[in-house]
């Protein structure tokens, strides 16, 4: 169809050129945010991950101190009824070595982590006094091991004992005699010989 305006030209109307929207790469859009998402994502998962890692080392430190704490409390309980036998006895007997006060030096010298199992007190001749007897008092015990500070508990058990001048007065020498590790379920256990040298003249 021929379209004929007969109007003036200033008076004609003037069409519009359509307008023209930028185009937009929307799959490289949608790819990036995709991947964002998958990113965050991978990143919660690792921080939950490490977040339950840390809460259970912190749980099993937990329990192998609350186990530790329990063993100490009834060893010192059982030095304590222990002791009272010997406080009787000693009245009794009337012997020069104090039981009941070395059992409650040893209970005042334990440290976190350490429990006793048993105590004796052995004889055996000397070399260079033929037909003397030498008097031993022998503790044997155990440690929970965690960390550096378990290892050492031992060593500071020893040391409480040599600065526990009630206990320690009674002996000329004591000393590490022997120290084993094991393992007791999860955790580690190092069993130890404590020797007591008594003094001429001191012991039963």
């Amino acid at each position: 169809m021929i379209e004929i305006n007969l109007l003036p030209p200033h008076l004609r109307v003037r069409r519009r050129d359509p307008m023209r929207l930028p185009s937009v790469p929307v799959i490289p859009i949608a790819a990036g945010i995709v991947i964002l998402l998958l990113a965050i994502q991978v990143l919660l998962w690792f921080f939950i991950q490490v977040k339950s890692v840390s809460r259970d080392s912190l749980k099993k430190k937990l329990t192998t101190i609350a186990a530790s704490n329990k063993e100490a409390i009834n060893t010192d309980n059982t030095l304590k009824d222990i002791s009272s036998k010997f406080e009787m006895i000693d009245k009794l007997a009337g012997a020069r070595f104090n039981l009941a006060r070395k059992m409650n030096d040893l209970s005042d010298s334990l440290v976190s982590g350490v429990w006793l199992r048993s105590l004796n007190i052995r004889k055996s001749e000397t070399p260079n006094e033929p037909g003397s007897l030498k008097e031993t008092l022998v503790i044997e015990g155990s440690n929970i091991i965690s960390g550096e500070a378990g290892e050492a508990a031992i060593g500071k058990f020893v040391n409480s004992l040599k600065e526990n001048e009630s206990f320690s007065s009674d002996f000329d020498e004591i000393e590490i005699a022997k120290e084993e590790r094991k393992k007791l379920q999860k955790s580690e256990i190092m069993d130890f010989i404590v020797i007591c040298h008594f003094k001429k003249g001191k012991g039963l």
